[in-house]
């Protein structure tokens, strides 16, 4: 069995975009999703997890990460290096 097995690679991608960025709208930006689907990643990511990882005030342009946001932040930055690292190598094989 694997920890949280309802923890899917998009919802990572998606802490790590507004972790990195601070903000809902511009990380829903740079993937291409609405504000509100980002917002929404993050909430299932949180219950995946069973903690807070943003902190969101109403009327803000800004979010911060909780303490527990921050560590989850930092395993989801690795883990899309690793998987632009994958990916980067076999498109690398493929064009050989």
């Amino acid at each position: 069995m694997t920890p949280w097995p309802g923890i899917e690679i998009r919802l990572l991608i998606a802490l790590e975009r507004v972790g990195s960025t601070g903000s809902f709208s511009r990380a829903a930006v740079e993937l291409g999703y609405t504000q509100s689907a980002v917002s929404g990643q993050i909430s299932a990511l949180e219950r995946a997890v069973g903690v807070r990882l943003v902190d969101r005030v109403r009327g803000a342009r800004s979010v911060c990460l909780t303490p527990e946001g921050a560590v989850l932040h930092r395993h989801a930055v690795d883990i899309t290096s690793r998987l632009w690292s994958a990916y980067a190598e076999l498109e690398s094989l493929r064009a050989a």
